[in-house]
């Protein structure tokens, strides 16, 4: 999907949000070479009524080629 969207659709921005408490989805967007761009502060109130901080993370197109080569690198090392 990011080559989809940075070679097809020529995007200049790609970003990533997800709930400040979930480890799992934060160490899964910095392991595909995104960067944390930061902290939505009690973003929005969650269906427990949890105020949720909203964490940001983005690759921008002068970034894609280094990120696109370091994932498929990893790809390749699992064939």
């Amino acid at each position: 999907m990011l080559r989809y969207a940075f070679n097809t659709l020529e995007c200049n921005r790609v970003e990533w949000k997800t709930d400040a408490l979930n480890m799992q989805s934060r160490n899964a967007i910095l392991r595909l070479g995104a960067e944390f761009e930061g902290t939505f502060r009690q973003h929005m109130t969650t269906s427990t009524d949890r105020l949720r901080d909203t964490v940001y993370f983005s690759v921008i197109k002068e970034e894609w080629h280094a990120v696109e080569n370091r994932l498929q690198n990893k790809l390749d090392r699992k064939k």
